[in-house]
């Protein structure tokens, strides 16, 4: 494998994941922060430990998404090439940066879909994308997940509501060990989970991007990329991670913890969920759309203003990062 190619591959590998940690870690972490449960820099940190931990285990169970982003959107006769690959991985990159200095939570996983339509647009014409299978495999499940999300959050936040006032609280002994159960640390357990299940769908979607550049195929990726890509990915949401949390922690609505709890078990299913099927959804928006699901089910206050710019954003990811990959493409063809 050629030097240059696989350096060129990590570094690419090393901003994208970076920016993702940067944006995303927010969408598991801000029920912590907005319901006062933790601080803000303590749920940064818990949220940078549990990322950490998600990404490293797409090396156990991230392989079919893997496979089904990278093989799921250009037809069979068409030759994916060192220009494609570049544009595909530069393009996200430029778009979830660019975002977060905005403070604008956006899906990394629509700028990805949006850099490969963009780039495929302009390499192989729109005979060169299998529209059917990008349909069903990839475009569906982001769009149906929020909705779900929502849905799930209205219904189900007052029976998790009822179900969690039953439990048995205080203080209990194990192995030696003193430890209480309350509702707040069940908050902290499911907000390591939905962290955990966003670092694990998100970093093989990642890897997926580079591998033509690496020229391996999914079945013979080594662990290596998995440490890169959680590496990276937890320094950005160390370093950058607090500017979008604040935005979803105090805009969009003002949660208690029944609420902040019952968003995160919420979204940590279906993202868990879509993990162990191969689907590639958008950790933001099923998080996202918990919150505002348990603010319209807790009758808070929702503040549309942030709500709308957030679903502009989202609604602009995928044409944007595509024309960001199409011009990315051109530029790279010139040289």
């Amino acid at each position: 494998m050629d030097f240059y190619l696989t350096a060129t591959a990590i570094f690419l590998l090393f901003l994208l994941s970076f920016a993702n940690g940067a944006n995303d870690v927010s969408k598991s972490i801000a029920t912590l922060a907005g319901a006062g449960v933790a601080s803000m820099s303590k749920a940064v940190n818990w949220g940078v430990l549990w990322t950490l931990v998600g990404a490293l285990s797409g090396m156990l169970w991230g392989g079919a998404i893997v496979k089904n982003l990278s093989q799921s959107f250009y037809a069979a006769d068409t030759e994916m090439n060192l220009n494609v690959a570049l544009a595909v991985a530069i393009a996200p990159i430029i778009w979830v940066f660019l975002s977060t200095y905005l403070k604008l939570p956006v899906s990394t996983t629509h700028s990805l879909v949006g850099a490969f339509i963009g780039t495929g647009l302009f390499a192989y014409g729109v005979d060169g994308i299998v529209w059917q299978k990008v349909g069903v495999k990839i475009v569906l499940p982001l769009l149906v997940s929020p909705f779900a999300s929502i849905f799930l959050a209205i219904i189900g936040y007052k029976f998790i509501r009822r179900m969690t006032a039953k439990l048995p609280s205080g203080q209990y002994r194990l192995l030696g060990f003193k430890f209480r159960i309350n509702e707040d640390i069940l908050h902290w357990f499911t907000s390591g989970l939905l962290t955990f299940a966003r670092g694990l769908n998100d970093t093989p979607k990642l890897i997926a991007v580079i591998l033509p550049i690496i020229m391996l195929k999914p079945e013979q990726l080594g662990g290596m990329y998995y440490v890169i890509g959680a590496v990276s990915m937890s320094l950005g949401a160390w370093l950058i991670g607090k500017r979008i949390t604040i935005i979803l922690a105090e805009k969009v609505t003002k949660m208690d913890h029944h609420q902040g709890f019952a968003a995160n078990l919420i979204a940590s299913f279906l993202v868990i969920g879509a993990s162990r099927f191969g689907l590639p959804v958008s950790t933001t928006h099923v998080s996202t759309s918990a919150i505002i699901g348990v603010g319209i089910a807790g009758k808070s206050k929702l503040d549309m203003k942030v709500i709308m710019s957030m679903l502009g954003a989202w609604i602009i990811t995928v044409p944007g990062a595509g024309l960001i990959a199409g011009a990315g493409y051109y530029i790279i063809c010139l040289f």
